[in-house]
């Protein structure tokens, strides 16, 4: 029995299977910037995120922690996306005014809630910790630069969330 496989001009279309899964890559990218510059709620999602990401270093998290962590932030921000996906086929059919219309908008925003609580659940679960939230607040006290940096990024995430918005009203 030969282990070696023939070479033929077969392998044409393997290329192009290649480079279309590639490409579907730049279709998921293309519709997460769509989300992110359509959807207010993804870019308070993204927002939430990057600041939980930082104050994560105040903590000395378990890897089973960090992946919980990870992996709700990667359920909230996909189910705001798929919402979205929702939510514009609803209104591409025109059918937002219709009964099942309404119910399948509801029922995306719905999930995209239920995910959230969650999320907000673990956070807590994980986050809740006197002793660091003490330590956190020390460290802005002893640094007013910091707290001028929590300002600025605070004001930065309002206008990346609420400035602008590329949908079509």
């Amino acid at each position: 029995m030969s282990w070696e496989f023939p070479v033929t001009r077969a392998s044409l279309p393997m290329k192009a299977e290649i480079i279309a899964f590639f490409k579907a890559f730049t279709y998921a990218f293309s519709g997460i910037v769509q989300g992110i510059k359509s959807e207010r709620n993804v870019r308070f999602h993204l927002c939430a995120a990057v600041t939980v990401l930082w104050l994560m270093r105040f903590y000395e998290l378990e890897i089973s922690e960090k992946c919980i962590v990870f992996l709700c932030i990667g359920s909230v921000i996909a189910a705001e996306l798929m919402n979205t996906a929702v939510e514009n086929a609803v209104d591409l059919h025109g059918s937002e005014k219709t009964p099942r219309g309404k119910a399948a908008k509801d029922c995306a925003a719905g999930a995209v809630l239920v995910m959230s609580v969650a999320a907000a659940v673990c956070g807590i679960v994980i986050f809740l910790d006197r002793a660091v939230i003490c330590e956190i607040a020390n460290y802005f006290a002893a640094r007013p630069y910091a707290v001028i940096c929590a300002v600025l990024w605070a004001a930065a995430s309002f206008i990346f969330i609420f400035g602008f918005d590329t949908k079509k009203k």
